[in-house]
């Protein structure tokens, strides 16, 4: 059978007969219709299921293509001048305010954990190395300070308190996230969360958050670990050297003076590996836009604004990252507070990007909504104009 007849008798399901790819004496069987009527209604449910899965990821697809055709100067002039309407720039400082108070327990919790939980310790020191390719060298000295301070102790109790200190300071990063895209989404204060409603959803938010960024960084450094076996594994097979089954592990893990095909795989997975750092990025940003706002107008696109926000923060960071490693001499201006300083500033313009991630998905699916329904509205005139046209 052609693959055209096999989607063809998918697309009429419910009409097969199922009776007929069994032989008599099975169909001649008392049990043999109703099992056969409950697989051909099962059979049919799973067909609309994956067909409405696949409908939906399709026009998924498309619109977020779509939302760049209209990303145009215009768009862009709309979503700056709502973002200082909004005042964007002040929800921005706030957001970092409570990240700045969430950092200390924050590093607390991180490192009574790599402390207590061995086993997580290869994913946080791989979380940490990423994060640490975009933050400034002054603040990634300055955590490292305080890393050296609690990294000799195992204590559950600072674990404890450090954990429950950062959840309920990261929270308040949420909360004022959540404000932002409330007044983002121009959502009515009668009608946004009250208190007692927000918080909780503030600290699911982070929780959720931390969980994504963790699990993401698991799963890079898992594929790190494989492309460094494989790349050593090609490397022996180039070299023509043989490991034996007792001490396997040891030969993969011995270095090889010369091979440039570990090098060049090693590199090309660098290059791979900061690609999917920013996608990790962007599904954060993606699951507090989706999850964040009280109220969200079904058709807002929130993929494009969280990849554009996740692009434009990488940038910023790296810009800023030698702006003040070259040019910025906040240590001299500030004395000791320099460092505190860059990190607000740094912080601030993570937020800021993140807000803006979410003006932009905002902006242009209003304006895709408004070409929607002209386009609609014309397809509408010229039907009762052929309409007309018919009857006359």
């Amino acid at each position: 059978m052609r693959l055209a007849d096999w989607f063809r008798a998918l697309q009429h399901l419910r009409l097969i007969k199922i009776t007929e790819f069994f032989d008599a004496k099975v169909r001649q069987q008392r049990w043999w219709k109703p099992l056969a009527r409950l697989a051909q209604k099962l059979l049919g449910f799973l067909w609309r299921l994956l067909r409405k899965i696949f409908t939906s990821v399709g026009k998924r697809v498309v619109n977020f293509f779509q939302f760049f055709l209209y990303l145009n100067f215009s768009t862009l002039r709309e979503a700056v001048d709502r973002a200082n309407k909004q005042r964007l720039t002040g929800l921005s400082a706030e957001m970092a305010y409570h990240a700045m108070l969430a950092l200390f327990p924050a590093i607390l919790a991180s490192i009574a954990a790599i402390g207590l939980f061995e086993s997580l310790q290869s994913t946080l020191f791989d979380l940490a190395r990423q994060i640490a390719t975009v933050v400034p060298d002054e603040v990634r000295s300055t955590i490292r300070s305080l890393i050296q301070e609690v990294l000799e102790s195992r204590n559950q109790e600072i674990f404890s308190i450090g954990f429950a200190g950062a959840l309920w300071a990261f929270s308040g990063v949420m909360g004022a996230a959540m404000a932002a895209l409330d007044r983002i989404h121009e959502i009515p204060h009668e009608q946004t969360r009250p208190f007692w409603k927000a918080k909780p959803i503030a600290i699911v938010l982070s929780v959720g958050t931390i969980i994504l960024l963790i699990v993401a960084s698991f799963l890079t450094f898992i594929s790190d670990a494989i492309v460094r076996l494989l790349a050593r594994r090609s490397c022996l097979i180039e070299s023509g050297q043989e490991c034996l089954m007792e001490s396997g592990l040891l030969c993969l893990l011995e270095p090889i003076e010369s091979c440039p095909l570990e090098s060049q795989l090693l590199d090309g997975w660098q290059v791979w590996s900061r690609s999917m750092t920013l996608v990790v990025v962007s599904a954060a940003f993606a699951f507090i836009y989706r999850f964040g706002p009280s109220q969200r107008h079904p058709e807002t696109p929130i993929l494009p604004g969280a990849a554009i926000a996740a692009v434009l923060w990488a940038v910023i960071s790296n810009l800023f990252r030698l702006y003040v490693s070259h040019f910025g001499n906040y240590n001299r201006t500030y004395g000791a507070v320099g460092t505190i300083v860059i990190l607000l500033l740094w912080l601030y313009l993570s937020s800021l990007v993140t807000l803006f991630g979410a003006q932009l998905n905002v902006t242009v699916g209003a304006a895709m909504r408004r070409a929607k329904a002209k386009s609609e509205a014309i397809r509408r005139r010229r039907r009762e104009a052929n309409a007309a046209s018919r009857q006359d």
